[in-house]
């Protein structure tokens, strides 16, 4: 913020671009007559140490709301 450069605007101007086309892009989240609470998942994996050579830990999440993939 203090020195902005030409390449920080090239950046700002494609994450716009990319924003301006995904605009109709979405999450799809069904309406159950069933039920209707908020129903969210998490799975999550770790491994502490799994790399042999530098011994680094890796991490992963997947949470699911009412069904539908969300991070």
């Amino acid at each position: 913020m203090d020195n902005p450069r030409i390449s920080h605007m090239k950046v700002v101007r494609r994450i716009l671009r990319y924003l301006n086309g995904t605009v109709n892009y979405g999450i799809f989240f069904s309406a159950s007559s069933d039920d209707n609470d908020a129903v969210i998942t998490c799975y999550s994996d770790s491994d502490w140490c799994g790399d042999k050579y530098d011994r680094r830990s890796t991490t992963s999440y997947f949470f699911k709301v009412f069904g539908a993939p969300f991070s």
